[in-house]
């Protein structure tokens, strides 16, 4: 009977082990899967998975917030994610920027290298005092923690990220006229694309016959980089307290000087030695207009192939846009490969267009709905206050007349921007006589389009509209 009674205890006992055993497997495979699951989502150590910070994470599909770093939010592919994300990205590229600045002012961090036009010796320094600051104590390290990261070393394991030129891109993010058109990376500078000049058409051939050969007409786009470069002046007696503030503002500052000075050469540069703006001409050979041929100078250079179309001294009409558009021939077919520059002034006179003011007329898009017009036509509409509008009735600036605007209709498929180097922006010691810093920003860029001729009319200038 005992060996009944201990065989069976025996048993159960096996029969309990087998199932702790069975329940340490299910709950080892439950915690693979919830790792696999936290991997998937984003969800990292020191993070809510609901928190906008792993949110962004999982929208923009990385791993780690450091790589958030080297993503360039206005990257096509990243055309859906909401833009309170993409925010969260440049904020927190933004705190980065700064804590470096001050690391490098007041700590002593390695300052960035310029002065050279060789990219591999114009470089982001590797600030190793880039957490030592209160600001970075407060602000940046934080925000690092809030996305999950442990934040070994106080920050000095994101500097290599810095030197990454994708992360410097996202400066242009900012950019409206620019972002456009289509980017065209320069291995060298100058650079020549090959462009196609026109198109071949099949021809009849008899049964049995030879056909004829046509030549595949090619010819060259030559891309020739202007470096425009800003800075500003940042006192070496500037308190720390004080220093987010007033870094915040500089890095801004020399930012937007790019962003306005290759936004104006776009529309307004013109490099043939006498401007078509006489308060333009009068200044310096360093102005950002004379880096190259902008469109109104390309359209007014093409005008006898009817790519200007003068407004008779009154206000946009329907009309007028039309015969823009039919200036263009086939290049003016397709809205989406269109874009209308216009400035301010010009923009309200397109309010009220008659098939754009009302209701009936233009649905719930319609202007007196919602007091905006993004397109016309399904044109895409951008304005900038470089379109200018102090003109006179030959559509130039000549300081006598003044009260003339002027409009634009390009085709974008047709024009490039040539990138030799994207902006940067670098902190950096003045000379020896000036206990001061500068803050300083460059780029590398070109603007073309193909050659306008009778053959091609890709941009077109409208010019004495009444303002």
């Amino acid at each position: 009977m005992d060996k009944e009674n201990k065989g069976a205890a025996l048993l159960k006992s096996m029969k309990e082990v087998a199932e702790k055993a069975d329940r340490l497997v299910a709950a080892k495979s439950e915690a693979e899967k919830s790792a696999v699951n936290a991997a998937i989502t984003g969800n990292f150590v020191g993070s809510r998975s609901d928190s906008d910070e792993a949110r962004t994470m999982k929208f923009f599909g990385v791993d780690h917030p450091k790589k958030l770093l080297s993503i360039n939010t206005s990257a096509p592919k990243y055309a859906r994610v909401p833009e309170e994300y993409k925010q969260v990205v440049k904020q927190l590229k933004s705190d980065v920027d700064v804590a470096r600045y001050i690391a490098q002012i007041f700590h002593g961090g390695e300052k960035d290298r310029v002065g050279s036009d060789n990219l591999s010796a114009d470089y982001v320094a590797r600030v190793k005092s880039l957490g030592h600051s209160y600001f970075a104590k407060n602000e940046l390290i934080p925000r690092l923690k809030a996305f999950g990261s442990t934040v070994v070393g106080e920050g000095d394991e994101w500097v290599p990220t810095l030197m990454s030129q994708n992360y410097i891109e996202e400066y242009q993010l900012e950019q409206v006229l620019e972002s456009r058109f289509s980017a065209v990376s320069m291995p060298s500078n100058p650079y020549d694309m090959p462009v196609q000049d026109s198109l071949t058409k099949a021809r009849i051939i008899g049964e049995g016959a030879a056909i004829s050969s046509s030549n595949f007409a090619t010819s060259k786009i030559s891309f020739s980089a202007t470096k425009f470069g800003e800075y500003s002046i940042l006192p070496e007696e500037l308190t720390e307290d004080a220093a987010p503030d007033i870094l915040a503002a500089a890095r801004s500052n020399c930012i937007s000087a790019q962003i306005r000075a290759f936004e104006s050469a776009m529309i307004n540069g013109d490099d043939d030695g006498t401007h078509i703006d006489s308060d333009i001409q009068a200044l310096g050979a360093d102005v950002a207009e004379k880096a190259f041929k902008g469109l109104r100078r390309q359209s007014i250079a093409n005008s006898a192939n009817g790519s200007t179309v003068d407004f008779g001294n009154a206000a946009i009409t329907e009309a007028n846009l039309r015969t823009l558009r039919g200036r263009m021939k086939r290049f003016g077919v397709n809205p989406k490969d269109l874009l209308l520059v216009v400035g301010p002034v010009a923009y309200q006179q397109m309010l009220s267009l008659p098939s754009v003011a009302t209701l009936e007329k233009f649905g719930p898009m319609a202007t007196v709905l919602n007091g905006a017009l993004t397109a016309y036509q399904g044109i895409p509409i951008v304005i900038s206050e470089h379109m200018r509008e102090v003109l006179n009735a030959t559509g130039v600036y000549d300081g006598v007349t003044t009260n003339r605007a002027g409009i634009i209709l390009v085709n974008t498929k047709r024009w490039w921007v040539g990138v030799r180097r994207p902006i940067v922006i670098k902190a950096m010691s003045d000379l020896a006589g000036y206990d001061r810093f500068l803050l300083a920003s460059y780029q590398r860029k070109d603007f073309k389009g193909t050659a306008q001729n009778a053959d091609e009319t890709s941009s077109v200038y409208g010019f004495n509209i009444a303002v």
